[in-house]
């Protein structure tokens, strides 16, 4: 007895190979209906406030740090923060495509970057080229920037009340923070 496809009599591998084609057409149909459904949860050059699903808060600037102004969340849940504009990015490497995030906020240090574990605003000349990509999930959106061979998440601290910062955090590392889901709100 043979275990393979010459095996079969001519009628079985006719069956065979149209149910393969069916789940072949299948599969196919689904992914494509998929991929048409998830639109870009963020409209390049509107400005919206990214406001956290789980807190309720948007971003907005905070101190000046070492590198800039820091990036943080709202003071009180319902509060938006100040309403950001994201530009799309395209580029020729695999790592060139995305957003860069900028706030509507006076002055030339109004981008949103990463810098050893902090999330700051600064000027496009002080930034890294990573771009932001967003990560749908859901209803909500991570955003997550390259460095140093992996992509960091914003992040929100474990105590939201207490630290307001936003961070940036590896999927690779239990710190305490909490991935931030967003969802954008047209500014008005």
């Amino acid at each position: 007895m043979q275990n393979t496809v010459r095996g079969l009599r001519p009628a079985r591998r006719r069956t065979v190979a149209a149910g393969c084609l069916a789940l072949v057409a299948l599969f196919a149909q689904a992914g494509t209906a998929q991929a048409a459904g998830q639109a870009d949860p963020v409209e390049p050059g509107v400005p919206s406030y990214l406001v956290a699903t789980t807190f309720d808060r948007g971003l907005m600037s905070g101190a000046r740090g070492d590198y800039g102004d820091q990036a943080r969340f709202a003071d009180r849940a319902g509060q938006y923060g100040r309403p950001l504009t994201f530009e799309k990015k395209t580029g020729s490497g695999p790592y060139d495509n995305g957003y860069v995030i900028r706030m509507n906020r006076p002055g030339n240090e109004n981008t949103l970057c990463h810098y050893y574990g902090r999330i700051v605003l600064t000027s496009d000349a002080n930034c890294r080229r990573n771009p932001w990509v967003v990560e749908t999930k859901g209803d909500a959106f991570l955003l997550k920037t390259r460095w140093d061979g992996e992509y960091l998440y914003l992040a929100a601290s474990g105590s939201i009340d207490g630290d307001k910062q936003l961070y940036a955090k590896s999927r690779y590392v239990n710190d305490g923070r909490q991935f931030a889901e967003f969802k954008a709100v047209k500014a008005r």
